[in-house]
């Protein structure tokens, strides 16, 4: 396990949230065509903020980051994307400006496109945060938690890593992620698994397969509509696991502003895992 920043100064009600995180309430919303499953925290008449999760898991990732940012005074949902978790009809849409496109019509049936709405996303949840302008909607704010900037065959390789893939059961794949990760807590070996054993194949394969080189979103974000958008990268750092390399930083500071990049030392590709307590002062500071 490699070692940890201080821990970051964090209010009692953020705190409290962390130590006894409430389970986030379900809802299934009709958009598109397809039923979509989220869960949500806090009081709907906070400023809304939207958790997009990466391929093969799904909402239950944030199952601490989210209680912590409602305890700071958001509305907080996070959504299965199509073809993970509880959202099925997967389409073969798998282009990141097709789920984005998917993802808009999401927010408009929920009711979170509303003044104050705040999106982050997580790997191929980065993708296709950065992706939003392009597809239609300016939110306030567009907060990439460590978007791979990986070439192709990296991603495929995914396909075949044993911690990507479903066991016989829930129990036996939470048993191989506890062994593997002594740093994780319960909650986040158990999410892991029911992720694993909710995915459709196909649809990761063409996620993985079908996108090209990943580029951390940068391509999405110099489309023009994505002009003036505040936008935040939160990485982890390359040796520990991030999937974006030192070298490919700049580019992105470039684009969004070096002030605007953040990267929580130490930490892997998922700190929501690792450094929960860091990534919520990243995003608080994104969000302020």
């Amino acid at each position: 396990m490699p070692p940890q920043s201080p821990v970051p100064q964090l209010s009692p009600a953020i705190r409290r949230a962390l130590e006894a995180p409430t389970p986030g309430r379900p809802t299934t919303t009709a958009a598109g065509g397809r039923r979509w499953a989220s869960v949500s925290w806090g009081d709907p008449a906070d400023p809304p903020m939207l958790l997009i999760h990466g391929v093969t898991s799904d909402s239950g990732t944030f199952w601490r980051l989210g209680p912590a940012l409602a305890a700071a005074g958001r509305h907080v949902v996070a959504v299965d994307l199509p073809g993970h978790g509880g959202t099925g009809s997967w389409r073969g849409e798998h282009r990141f400006v097709e789920t984005a496109r998917d993802v808009i019509g999401f927010i408009a049936a929920a009711g979170l496109d509303r003044p104050g709405l705040a999106v982050l996303g997580h790997s191929w949840g980065g993708m296709v945060t950065a992706a939003l302008p392009s597809a239609g909607l300016r939110p306030v704010a567009l907060i990439l938690l460590d978007p791979p900037a990986m070439p192709v065959s990296v991603m495929e390789a995914m396909t075949r890593d044993p911690e990507e893939q479903p066991g016989p059961d829930v129990d036996t794949t939470m048993a191989m992620l506890a062994a593997a990760h002594a740093d994780w807590a319960e909650g986040d070996i158990r999410a892991k698994a029911e992720g694993l054993a909710r995915f459709d194949r196909e649809a990761v394969r063409a996620v993985l397969f079908d996108n090209g080189d990943w580029d951390a979103g940068l391509a999405s974000l110099a489309d023009p509509a994505a002009g003036g958008v505040p936008t935040w990268l939160i990485r982890g750092t390359f040796e520990w696991g991030g999937l974006i390399p030192d070298a490919a930083v700049p580019a992105i500071a470039a684009r969004i502003g070096a002030d605007h990049v953040i990267t929580i030392a130490d930490a892997p590709h998922s700190p929501q895992r690792t450094h929960i307590e860091h990534l919520v002062e990243a995003v608080l500071r994104a969000v302020a």
